[in-house]
């Protein structure tokens, strides 16, 4: 079977379009163009490319969600005229035009995708809130089984109901960069996962997080790993200041209300 019949037989993604108009469907060539856009991008980025076989994965047009946040931003470097969603879409092809780096180029429109099934009005998520930007966090957590308050950024990217999240290292001893995903339900709920970045520290475990009517905080409990012992738990807030993060949590470290 030739490569052409193998991709007449599935859905192939945009990406993989794109990727041979410009002669980078190999994974050597990949890397080296993924880590120079990422160096100019954001020098801590340069070498968070893929590894092999999730590269090809991507190519595979099954991919069930969307790469970490970190390689959706070198990507939409990569290819500024579209959305990352729209590059991990079927080709359909009815673009009669794929640009080259700096070309400009009339955006097209994503191609519709079939469901895989039909849900129900009790599974949809609602997700016409924006919570994509720079939130502050402030957990309930300890060390040494001294109790405090971590507070710290986060940067958050949404794709449709679902939230891809990134954390930096709070200043406290004990702390560590991280990584996690949560998904938007009804515009009232958070439900997701988080786990360390960091390859000797091996904390992960779950959230789950009440949403403000305004979008402006959401607050809840997080239960996993810790330093301090294999199950753990704490409240949690996400806010778009520090203060208000702040705030928060104290309050319900004190009373158990936000």
């Amino acid at each position: 079977m030739t490569s052409s019949d193998s991709d007449a037989s599935h859905e192939v993604p945009l990406l993989k379009v794109l990727l041979k108009a410009r002669h980078l469907q190999a994974y050597s060539s990949f890397a080296r163009e993924y880590r120079k856009v990422a160096g100019k991008l954001d020098r801590t980025l340069a070498a968070t490319e893929p590894s092999k076989a999730q590269f090809y994965r991507w190519l595979s047009g099954e991919l069930i969600n969307m790469p970490h946040s970190q390689h959706c931003r070198v990507l939409e470097a990569m290819f500024p005229d579209w959305g990352v969603e729209q590059l991990f879409q079927p080709y359909s092809g009815s673009l009669d035009f794929v640009p080259k780096p700096g070309t400009p180029a009339p955006a097209p429109a994503p191609p519709a995708i079939t469901p895989v099934r039909q849900a129900s009005t009790s599974d949809v998520a609602s997700h016409d809130l924006d919570l994509s930007g720079d939130w502050w966090c402030a957990w309930q957590t300890s060390k040494d089984d001294v109790p405090r308050i971590d507070t710290h950024t986060l940067t958050v990217r949404q794709h449709g109901d679902q939230l891809q999240l990134d954390a930096v290292r709070a200043p406290a001893e004990g702390s560590y960069t991280w990584h996690g995903e949560l998904r938007i339900w009804d515009n009232e709920a958070l439900m997701g996962w988080y786990r360390s970045t960091e390859g000797a520290v091996r904390s992960k475990g779950t959230m789950y997080l009440a949403l403000h009517p305004h979008g402006e905080h959401a607050w809840g409990r997080w239960t996993g790993m810790s330093y301090d012992g294999v199950v753990v738990t704490g409240w949690g807030v996400i806010a778009r200041t520090e203060e208000l993060a702040n705030k928060v949590a104290q309050d319900l470290v004190d009373t158990g209300k936000p």
